[in-house]
């Protein structure tokens, strides 16, 4: 009881004095976030203050030279410009160990659709006119159509592989007042061989059940290990999917059609320099439409060959599959190719923006175009992240990515920048681009994956 009579009374007297001291707290005092721990890195890489221009600020002397927060609209390494285009607009870049530089241009009324950079400003064909003349453009028995031929019709995309040769994709489909690519016909697509001397070491061509006419062949990874493999991304709407060929045999086929990893995403509206960006076909019915062209389009081989990477040009996400599944050629003997290579699709998530062009060094990263944001980034397949890696209001939409590992030293990614989104067939026949076009280069840690 003693006890109980001393409690009360300390309680008794702690209250009044409690209440006899001044309350300087607030309903606000307790703390807004838990203490700080390490922030995640790059968050500010494009971060800075500065006063704002005067014409940008009201009167009042008290907003004169505060420092306020903005975007540079810069990271990363430097960036370097190595060839001005003012003739062709461009797609493919290719870059051997001794520093050739080869490139593509979609083909209108172009002279050459293969070429190699002889001076920062000029390109000359490659191997030669010749190859690069076809005997028409036009199928005058088949209207519509192309012609089957052993010269360039239209590449699309230039490749080195890891013995120094130069692998070009013709799509076969010539493009028709700007805007309207014709119908291929079989013997026109083809994959070609060159050595760098320009002689002709192979040409593949494909059978009309693997490309069939409206098919649209866009890129070209080349996997040199075993009978050696091809994997070709066809962006067509119509048919999306992934063409392989079998280097040793010529043989090709078709893995992944219409599957939701290579198709458009059809409401897909791409920002450009901050712009909503519609197309606005200069053809019948002139429909503005949602950016969704064009499917399946930026591949990539890992360094070990055992994964491909892929994504559509119009979506946003990032998928890839175990090359196992693909080198698999459907048939009596493999029934289940087709179902297992489909449930072997792995997505690894959104990117942020629609990919053009994707690369791969020797270190395991996935180069990845990001043309809404003027940048390039990559996929770290150890962390499962995409990292910032260079970015740059000079990057007006870059197009295609090669990395090369030089002779006379340094590791390099190119990449070309074509303004794609101003061109005629968006633009309602306008073409708002501003020549030249560039290329530029980034000096990168890893070296060219050479899949040997």
């Amino acid at each position: 009881m003693r006890y109980t009579v001393t409690f009360y009374s300390l309680l008794a007297v702690l209250t009044a004095a409690a209440a006899a001291a001044p309350d300087n707290s607030s309903v606000f005092d307790f703390p807004e976030y838990p203490p700080p721990m390490t922030p995640p890195p790059n968050q500010t890489l494009a971060d800075s203050v500065a006063p704002l221009p005067a014409n940008e600020i009201s009167g009042d002397p008290a907003l004169r030279n505060l420092r306020i927060h903005f975007d540079t609209g810069k990271f990363g390494p430097p960036v370097e410009l190595v060839h001005a285009y003012f003739d062709f607009w461009p797609t493919g870049v290719a870059v051997s160990s001794n520093g050739r530089i080869f490139t593509s241009f979609p083909r209108g009324n172009e002279t050459f659709t293969l070429a190699e950079v002889n001076t920062a400003t000029t390109e000359i064909p490659f191997p030669d006119q010749d190859t690069n003349t076809p005997p028409a453009f036009m199928n005058t028995t088949n209207p519509g159509f192309s012609i089957a031929t052993e010269k360039l019709i239209l590449v699309q995309s230039v490749v080195v592989d890891g013995q120094d040769r130069i692998w070009a994709l013709d799509v076969g489909r010539p493009r028709v007042n700007g805007t309207t690519l014709m119908a291929a016909s079989p013997g026109g697509p083809k994959l070609i061989g060159f050595h760098q001397n320009g002689t002709r070491f192979t040409t593949i061509t494909f059978p009309a059940g693997v490309v069939a006419a409206d098919s649209s062949l866009n890129d070209i990874r080349i996997d040199l290990r075993g009978d050696g493999f091809a994997y070709l991304p066809d962006s067509s709407p119509q048919r999306p999917g992934v063409v392989v060929v079998n280097l040793s045999t010529g043989q090709s086929w078709r893995h992944l059609d219409n599957h939701p990893s290579v198709t458009v995403q059809v409401d897909l509206i791409s920002f450009h320099n901050g712009v909503p960006n519609y197309i606005h076909p200069p053809i019948s019915p002139f429909a503005v439409t949602a950016f969704n062209r064009f499917a399946v389009d930026g591949v990539a081989l890992s360094s070990d060959g055992e994964f491909f990477y892929f994504a559509p040009l119009s979506a946003r996400r990032l998928f890839r599959i175990p090359t196992s599944f693909l080198k698999i050629q459907p048939s009596a003997i493999n029934p289940n190719a087709i179902i297992l290579a489909n449930q072997a699709v792995q997505d690894l998530g959104d990117t942020g923006s629609h990919m053009n062009g994707l690369e791969s060094d020797d270190q395991g990263f996935i180069y990845l175009t990001a043309p809404e944001h003027n940048a390039i980034n990559r996929f770290n397949p150890k962390t499962g992240m995409i990292e910032p890696f260079v970015r740059n209001p000079f990057i007006q939409w870059p197009d295609t990515l090669a990395v090369a590992s030089l002779k006379n030293g340094g590791n390099f990614l190119y990449f070309t920048c074509n303004q794609l989104w101003l061109s005629p067939d968006y633009q309602n026949g306008t073409d708002l681009r501003t020549k030249p076009y560039a290329m530029f280069r980034v000096p990168i840690e890893g070296g060219k994956a050479n899949q040997l």
